[in-house]
């Protein structure tokens, strides 16, 4: 009895099994019919096509001489020959029941003539579909792939053109509608003919799997750029690019650029403190986009007009005059654009111990300035351990801070910050002061999240800010110089500025489509040489080395903090050449020590803004007395100190060994930047 029922539930599973696997034979028949493959739907209209000759072929066999009583000429090419085509209908001098022959007929019309057109439209028309729409995948090598559908990919693809043509086949990967992002970059492309080289695809980035589609390990540059307006933007970025190094760990074969982009100023810092990465089959070149937008904007190369950098190319030795930049909000593009000023306004006119020295002025105006303040200042705690700084709120008085008497007053830069706005009655008085002093070259910078109210705070200035509409001529020095983030487009500030002569110091910047930097490849170059000059600054300098295999050797062996570093010294180059003025003659001294001041100078701010501190003056002339490699070691790599954050000359300053390397970079930047 046992085994009955044992038997009986067997197939009784087996029959529910079945059952259930009947049940979803259409489900799987859409799916598969549905699909943008070819061979899923032919093989299903092939199946069907022999499956019903067979069957009506055994009809005819075996069934009509049992019906009719007469014998059939059972031949399979009749069946055949009405099934393909009902114009054959009746076949003559067959033994065929006409019904039967009728039958085939109707039912080779469906099979040869509806369903297999309509299945060959379907294929047709889901594979158009899902070209646009970024599912189907193609084969590409030696490519550029940018990982992510923001608006940056069409400043990239300007970067990597090449007399105005796109030379490689471009792949996007976007998890957003690919058929949508392609009506969105086709019209910002500047040559119709670039769309024969942009493939999109859909997928996620940080998956291996999109990865693989993409042929990842076949790329010659990737690009990651992330999607715009991402809650995780920098988070999944970081993610795919360690789902791309170790794709192609397994797979590479060549070398491949990468260029992973990030929003946050506090990412990038976080790959300060990493080591230097295996590079055999992928080199990184972390760029934050907030920091691309501010290079651009404020070191003045790439044609940019002296007249619009911060110093307007006046800045030389015996000048009287001072930089000030106003950052209006305290946002990340505000941070961005106050710390890269930082890194590159230090002039010659600085003398250490005036007793008005002229320093470089960064000031925050912000409503919530007060908490901004506090999150600023413990972000870089070394940097305000040496710096000037004042708080600023209505009705109260300036509260200003020091450096601390230990470490010494050495920084050429200062900070202030405005509790307010704009629009309140003290700060524009405030605005009107600074405007009228005839000491300083005043910069605005709108800086707020909401581009509108950037532009209309902008536009409302004191009248003061701004010329009498009928006056065209160009910029004056003392005309203060209005900058507008406007990330979405730059249409309005453009015509503003080219149309009505009252608004001629008025700009745009930030502008997504424009925010990736053309001059990267350049700048990474430039980087390379002074990374260079860095490592043979004991040696005779005999020119840049004209295999670049040196260069990128030494180059990969780097942190990516030593590259960062190499970055900042290059980029600061060009405001060095504005303050030498007149570069038809070779640089001699004394000129040279004050470029070479400067750089240090620069050197200092870079490492206070990466997350160093100094150290006390005795600390620091103990150490270039007595100290051992060992103990300077521990303290940098362990503690983040450096000894050489220090003045320049003096008896607390830095040693000449030290100095070398600052020489070795001012006396050879021409060919730095060529």
């Amino acid at each position: 009895m046992k085994c009955i029922q044992k038997w009986i539930r067997f197939i009784w599973k087996w029959i529910r099994i079945f059952w259930k696997w009947i049940r979803r034979t259409p489900l799987r028949f859409d799916r598969a019919y549905s699909t943008h493959k070819v061979c899923k739907p032919l093989l299903i209209v092939f199946a069907f096509c022999v499956v019903f000759t067979i069957v009506l072929w055994v009809i005819w066999a075996k069934m009509e001489p049992c019906l009719s009583g007469c014998k059939a000429d059972s031949h399979l090419e009749d069946v055949i020959r009405l099934m393909l085509a009902s114009s054959n209908y009746p076949l003559p001098e067959n033994t065929m029941s006409h019904w039967l022959q009728l039958l085939i007929a109707l039912v080779g019309t469906m099979l040869f003539t509806a369903f297999l057109i309509s299945t060959l439209s379907n294929i047709l028309t889901n594979r158009a579909a899902s070209h646009r729409k970024g599912y189907l995948h193609y084969y590409f090598s030696d490519h550029v792939l940018i990982l992510g559908g923001s608006k940056v990919a069409v400043g990239i693809l300007n970067s990597i053109a090449v007399g105005g043509k796109l030379k490689k086949d471009v792949v996007i990967l976007t998890n957003r509608d690919a058929e949508q992002l392609w009506d969105e970059l086709v019209p910002m492309l500047p040559d119709e003919s670039w769309k024969k080289r942009l493939m999109i695809y859909h997928g996620e980035r940080n998956m291996e799997k999109a990865l693989r589609y993409c042929q990842a390990e076949l790329a010659s540059a990737i690009y990651i750029t992330g999607e715009d307006g991402e809650a995780d933007h920098d988070s999944i970025n970081v993610d795919c690019w360690k789902r791309s190094r170790d794709w192609r760990e397994k797979k590479a074969t060549a070398l491949a650029q990468c260029y992973l982009l990030l929003e946050r100023n506090a990412s990038a810092y976080l790959f300060n403190a990493l080591p230097k990465e295996d590079t055999s089959t992928m080199e990184t070149t972390i760029m934050n986009r907030l920091d691309s937008v501010a290079q651009q904007l404020l070191i003045g190369d790439g044609g940019m007009v002296k007249a619009f950098t911060l110093d307007r190319g006046v800045m030389e030795e015996k000048s009287d005059l001072h930089v000030h930049l106003v950052v209006v909000g305290m946002t990340q593009m505000g941070y961005a654009l106050a710390t890269t000023a930082a890194h590159l306004c230090h002039y010659p006119n600085f003398k250490e111990g005036d007793e008005h020295p002229k320093r470089t002025v960064i000031t925050f105006i912000a409503p919530a300035a007060d908490e901004e303040k506090k999150f600023f200042r413990g972000r870089y705690p070394g940097l305000f351990e040496l710096s000037h700084s004042t708080y600023m709120e209505e009705g109260k008085e300036a509260e200003k801070s020091c450096p601390n008497p230990e470490y010494g007053d050495f920084l050429d830069v200062e900070w202030e910050f405005v509790k307010g706005s704009v629009v309140d009655e003290w700060v524009r008085d405030m605005l009107r002061d600074w405007r009228s002093d005839e000491k300083q070259l005043l910069t605005l910078a709108f800086c707020g999240l909401e581009a509108e109210r950037n532009l209309a705070q902008a536009l409302y200035l004191p009248r003061e800010f701004y010329r009498y509409v009928d006056e065209k001529s160009s910029l004056d020095l003392r005309d203060p110089l209005i900058w507008v983030y406007q990330p979405d487009s730059s249409a309005l500030i453009e015509t503003a500025y080219e149309e009505v002569g009252r608004y001629a110091n008025l700009r745009p910047f930030g502008t997504m489509t424009d925010s990736f930097d053309p001059q990267t490849e350049k700048r990474v170059a430039a980087a390379k040489r002074i990374n260079y000059l860095y490592k043979k600054s004991g040696e005779v300098y005999t020119g840049m080395p004209t295999d670049e295999k040196e260069l990128d050797g030494m180059w990969r062996e780097l942190s990516y903090a030593e590259k960062l570093s190499s970055f900042y010294s290059a980029n600061s180059i060009h405001t060095k050449l504005r303050c030498v003025g007149d570069l038809s003659k070779p640089i001699e001294e004394p000129l040279l020590t004050t470029l070479a001041k400067l750089e240090h100078a620069r050197w200092n701010m870079e490492k206070l803004l990466v997350g160093f501190s100094a150290l006390p003056m005795q600390e620091r002339k103990r150490l270039n007395e007595k100290g051992t490699k060992e103990e300077i070691d521990r303290l940098k790599k362990k503690e983040f100190k450096h000894k050489d954050i220090a003045p320049y000359d003096g008896e607390y300053g830095i040693p000449d060994s030290s100095k070398k390397d600052d020489l070795a970079i001012v006396k050879n930047m021409i060919d730095v930047i060529e």
